[in-house]
């Protein structure tokens, strides 16, 4: 089983669909999304409508949450929140519908998906530096084999240990079966490492390699629907730099 992993789209379709075209080139054998559909890009419903159409299942994000009325919108900086209330007044019922459905965590055999830190994935915590990995060394026992996260929009692994963590280098990699590890796999729609290029991750079970890939996109396209819809100017200005 091949799977296509992909993470923070936000509303971002140029960078999804990119990102599909490449998925389909490589014959994996399903999509699966760790949240975060929608907020700061300009197309929500597109975005949405895509991973409903084209991943195998969903988790919830923390924006998906902010708009459904899962999470408080207090949480977000004023610019956030803006595109959040104007993302909850463009989807339609039925995408609205599909987000609300969205689950905080799934797990399959050795694999735990989860938009953030696993233990308590209601509260969306991060898991992209040493610290925040090695909070989980007093979960190890509950921890499945391998953790996916998003969130971050960061592309990090680490090796959780019954006593602490250990980070690795975030090259291609094939996974120990007698170690836990946690596997960021970054943005699809807004990177956030200084590479404009959308980002997503393939996952082999059988021969447990972990895979990264960067995808280029149509940045002014994207840029320009988010200029058109009025949402703020610096959602569209960071698509260009990654940062």
């Amino acid at each position: 089983m091949r799977t296509a992993i992909i993470s923070d789209i936000h509303a971002n379709y140029e960078a999804l669909s990119a990102v599909l075209e490449i998925v389909e080139r490589l014959k994996t054998d399903r999509c699966v999304c760790l949240g975060d559909l929608v907020g700061y890009g300009a197309s929500p419903n597109e975005s949405v409508q895509a991973v409903r159409e084209r991943a195998e299942f969903s988790i919830l994000g923390n924006h998906d949450a902010a708009i459904v009325g899962r999470m408080s919108l207090d949480f977000y900086y004023d610019t956030a929140r803006e595109a959040l209330e104007w993302t909850a007044q463009s989807l339609t019922p039925e995408n609205d519908a599909y987000l609300r459905s969205l689950p905080y965590v799934r797990e399959e055999r050795d694999i735990c998906w989860v938009h953030g830190e696993p233990e308590r994935p209601e509260a969306f915590n991060y898991v992209y530096t040493l610290p925040q990995a090695r909070r989980l060394a007093g979960a190890y026992e509950r921890l499945k084999p391998v953790t996916f996260v998003g969130h971050s929009h960061l592309r990090r692994v680490f090796v959780v240990e019954p006593n602490g963590a250990l980070e690795l280098p975030t090259d291609n990699l094939t996974l120990n079966a007698e170690r836990k590890y946690v596997v960021a796999v970054g943005s699809v729609g807004q990177p956030r490492d200084n590479d404009p290029r959308a980002a997503f991750a393939i996952f082999d079970e059988q021969t447990r390699r972990v895979e990264f890939y960067r995808v280029d996109y149509d940045v002014d396209r994207a840029a320009e629907k988010i200029l058109k819809a009025g949402l703020p100017q610096f959602f569209a200005h960071r698509l260009y730099s990654g940062a």
